[in-house]
């Protein structure tokens, strides 16, 4: 007799299989060209299993998207919550996350998913909303935390955490599109090194106590 927790187990790892399928034919192929099939095909199960995961092609698009930018945004996750806030080492440390931030932004697959994002958001509206409540929202909330804790020891006044991360971020990565040409480049560490420091420290002249 089948346990329960098998069952589960089973249903996880067919959902796990039907995404990982997806990500490079939505990728290669695009929405419009991209079929049930070839993911079924890729994946090792049969389109009605599919259609019981996900309703549907664009559904399963969207599920796609999102699933990959929680994947690419989990080592800028870790980043953020390794942060240290310790009165002595925070500034370092936030320059030095700030540019762990962008490696995420700089990686291939990043641009791939941009791209593809950026070719369907007419089509779905609704895309973008899926990949910032996957991807970005949970590194804004972690990085407004370890903001909120510099406020709560003084070294920064920091009235809205969120916004404050919001525009940490923003400051950080400014000069990225010009130095990689909107991604179509490669530039070197310290290059970016650099521009983030620049970044940063914008920001903490802004957010210093008065």
């Amino acid at each position: 007799m089948t346990t329960p927790g098998i069952v589960r187990r089973r249903s996880i790892d067919k959902r796990r299989s039907i995404l990982d399928a997806a990500a490079p034919v939505f990728g290669d192929a695009g929405y419009e060209r991209a079929s049930i099939e070839t993911i079924a095909a890729a994946a090792g199960v049969s389109k009605p299993t599919i259609y019981s995961y996900f309703g549907g092609k664009e559904e399963l698009f969207r599920e796609s998207v999102a699933d990959s930018a929680r994947a690419l945004n989990a080592d800028s996750l870790a980043a953020v919550q390794s942060m240290d806030v310790r009165t002595k080492n925070w500034r370092a440390s936030l320059i030095r996350t700030a540019f762990e931030l962008t490696a995420c932004q700089r990686s291939e697959c990043a641009s791939a998913l941009s791209r593809l994002v950026n070719a369907e958001i007419r089509r779905d509206p609704g895309l973008f909303d899926a990949v910032r409540t996957a991807g970005y929202d949970p590194v804004v909330d972690a990085l407004a935390g370890r903001l909120a804790m510099l406020g709560n020891s003084g070294v920064l006044a920091v009235e809205d955490p969120i916004l404050a991360a919001r525009q940490l971020m923003a400051l950080a990565m400014a000069e990225l599109p010009n130095l990689t040409s909107l991604g179509t480049h490669p530039v070197s560490d310290a290059a970016v090194r650099k521009a983030v420091t620049l970044g940063v420290e914008t920001f903490i002249r802004a957010y210093t106590p008065s």
